[in-house]
């Protein structure tokens, strides 16, 4: 009886998280990181361009190819956010069945921030990484992992190609299983993998992770994040700081340190460390489980350092680490190794140790639970928000244009990458004075040259003397550039927007006349 009442109680909460993303996903405007991935899929003229251009989105490319493949139905980018829904509700479904926490833990994890709006609200590939860590997490609490690894190889080569923050934790989870496998005499372990098989797996791991990567090395003349040669390599207390604190910011999400303010760094950066340090040591019985958290959120937290310190969506990760590492300790059993192997050495510190361990494993689900609460209030805010201000402009900018019939015109729009998504809505090109030329997706390259007003009016003058057209000019900033040759009018504008450079101004550009 129990049991039916708890499958029940699971198909109400997957129904309930899917009807309310789905009327969330189908609200949702997006943006330029959504829609310019959708556009590459789109407008590439082969499939050699297409690749070509998704190694200057810095993504493996498992997800474009996703939408390479939706592109060949239709042209309407509201089927990349059904799909994306269906892989976040799938990824919850496989959370509430499969996860070994109880009834209000899953129910907060389902309605906290990234389950309910970062990773399923805003369509990026970030969801199918979240997808294959579930996945791995309950292909491991099976048994049957010490006969045969080759599936868990799998989910992580999958893993790998999702995005680069599942790249590293795919290669923690490897790493993972390889201590595991090293240490099985010390963990009461007995693994009956064939050598085969052992050898298999490895090769798909590493077959995987070496696409991801060779797909994640940017072009020579890439300019995104600082292209392939920017790594911050040098000692900087500030950033150190910084990076620090997305722990905080990861599992926290209703109290955010200010970047800016040194004060807040070094309290919060304090509070990190403590809170990190107790979730370690409370791992302290299970090492296979303190394994995975330690070292897929160092590798987080010192990518973070030296490549980009991120947003919510990248440093989020920290969490899922946190609540992966819960999931796989509850499929290892306690291993005492400071009791076992170390009974001669330093005994009374040792007694002390296991006593503070201890209390810390106690406590620890009042922790877990006052973060679950926390991040149930961020989505709560984050969803209600997305709900009442549109996180871009860009569907309501292109909603106007085609109900007043303006799409027929040749349209300029300024900055090139604000205005993507605009393409992306109209399912047409539009010209972009950093690049001289017609285009949908921007990529980050020297071939893009920063523009300003005056350079936007020349060239729109130039056009217009030299075609005698009429030219819509959407620009995410108001014009403070004229030209007496031109009469402009300004049609509308849009400012609400959650990106707030994904405001929009429209103008009407015509040959002056002279009376």
């Amino acid at each position: 009886m129990l049991l039916k009442q708890k499958k029940k109680i699971e198909i109400v909460l997957i129904i309930t998280f899917a009807i309310i993303t789905f009327i969330g996903i189908l609200n949702h405007s997006m943006w330029r990181d959504e829609l310019n991935g959708w556009l590459i899929a789109r407008d590439s003229s082969s499939f050699f361009d297409f690749f070509e251009s998704v190694k200057y989105e810095g993504h493996p490319l498992l997800w474009y190819f996703l939408l390479w493949f939706l592109n060949k139905f239709t042209a309407n980018p509201i089927i990349m956010q059904v799909v994306h829904w269906l892989i976040s509700v799938a990824t919850l479904s496989i959370f509430i069945i499969y996860a070994p926490f109880n009834t209000l833990q899953k129910v907060l994890f389902s309605f906290g921030y990234f389950p309910l709006y970062e990773y399923s609200l805003i369509s990026r590939n970030y969801a199918f990484g979240i997808l294959s860590i579930f996945l791995f997490c309950t292909c491991f609490q099976i048994r049957s992992r010490h006969r045969n690894y080759v599936t868990l190889a799998f989910i992580l080569a999958f893993m790998a190609n999702t995005n680069a923050y599942c790249l590293l934790i795919s290669i923690a989870l490897g790493i993972t299983l390889f201590f595991e496998y090293c240490f099985k005499k010390y963990l009461g372990y007995t693994i009956e993998a064939k050598k085969a098989h052992i050898i298999i797996s490895i090769l798909i791991l590493i077959i995987g992770v070496s696409i991801s990567v060779f797909t994640l090395l940017p072009p020579i003349d890439s300019t995104l994040q600082g292209g392939a040669n920017q790594w911050f390599l040098n000692f900087d207390i500030n950033r150190l700081l910084q990076t620090v604190n997305r722990i905080w910011r990861s599992y926290i999400m209703v109290i955010i340190p200010s970047d800016s303010k040194i004060l807040d760094l070094i309290f919060f950066s304090f509070l990190s460390i403590i809170l990190f340090s107790c979730i370690l040591l409370s791992f302290i019985q299970k090492p296979v489980a303190l394994c995975f958290y330690l070292v897929g959120s160092l590798e987080i937290i010192i990518f973070t350092y030296i490549k980009f310190l991120g947003s919510q969506r990248h440093y989020g990760h920290l969490y899922i680490i946190l609540i992966s590492s819960l999931w796989i300790e509850n499929s290892c059993d306690d291993v005492r190794l400071h009791k076992k192997y170390l009974e001669n050495i330093f005994v009374r510190f040792l007694n002390s140790f296991s006593k503070i361990t201890e209390f810390l494993v106690s406590y620890r689900k009042y922790v877990i639970g006052i973060i679950l609460w926390l991040q149930v209030i961020a989505g709560i805010v984050a969803f209600s928000r997305d709900l009442s201000i549109p996180y871009s402009s860009s569907r309501m900018t292109a909603n106007f244009i085609q109900q007043n019939n303006l799409d027929d015109y040749l349209i300029f729009g300024s900055e090139d990458f604000t205005i993507a998504p605009i393409s992306g809505y109209l399912n047409k090109k539009i010209y972009y004075p950093e690049t001289k030329k017609m285009g949908s997706y921007v990529l980050f390259n020297n071939s893009r040259q920063p523009t300003n007003d005056l350079e936007i009016i020349s060239q729109i003058e130039k056009r217009i003397l030299n075609q005698n057209e009429n030219i819509l000019l959407i620009l995410n900033h108001e014009l403070l550039e004229y030209s007496d040759n031109l009469d402009i009018v300004l049609l509308k504008k849009f400012m609400k927007s959650f990106i707030y450079n994904e405001k929009y101004y429209i103008y009407l550009v015509k040959p002056h006349k002279n009376d």
